[in-house]
């Protein structure tokens, strides 16, 4: 015959229930790690979904011109593209170290290039603030010229997201012509 719960059963019940309550609370205030203690930032990119097999595309292209002034009054500016530039994207990442991450590229006969980023920077906060691109250096034989060195830094822009495909652009970057007659 099945034995019958006293009559203070709900009490019990009620008391095993205030229990489980407490416990889960004092589970639930645990103290959070942070993640950044137990894996290194390459063991978090790979969590990311950022490791050695991609999962995303990120690329930034451009076009390098020279702008040849005429120096009659009134003339249009001449400008023609420039192949064999040697570019740069810097992306500044954070972390507990702040380290700069540069990739290079070399413009074809169009002036045109176009540079890939390592999966490692895809998941920079906010890409547009974080990179730059930069003329390092252009060929001996060009007309063109860098002002002091490697030009000024030229901001990125989204220009399409897609498929876990993503394009920015830096669009024109202009240069000038040396200063001679």
């Amino acid at each position: 015959m099945p034995r019958r719960l006293p009559s203070s059963s709900p009490h019990w019940l009620l008391l095993l229930l205030v229990t489980a309550v407490m416990l889960s609370a004092t589970e639930a205030t645990a103290p959070v790690v942070p993640m950044e203690l137990y894996f290194s930032p390459a063991e978090l990119a790979s969590i990311a979904g950022y490791g050695e097999e991609p999962v995303s595309t990120v690329v930034v292209s451009g076009q390098v011109v020279c702008l040849l002034s005429c120096r009659r009054h009134g003339a249009d500016l001449l400008s023609f593209e420039l192949p064999g530039a040697t570019v740069g994207v810097t992306c500044e990442t954070e972390g507990i170290k702040a380290m700069a991450n540069s990739v290079f590229g070399i413009t074809d006969e169009n002036g045109n290039f176009t540079i890939e980023l390592p999966s490692w920077l895809h998941a920079t906060p906010n890409l547009e603030k974080a990179c730059a691109v930069k003329v390092i250096q252009l060929p001996l034989d060009s007309v063109c010229r860098l002002r002091h060195g490697p030009s000024s830094s030229h901001g990125i822009h989204l220009s399409s997201s897609e498929d876990g495909f993503r394009t920015y652009t830096t669009g024109w970057i202009q240069l000038q012509q040396h200063d001679t007659k």
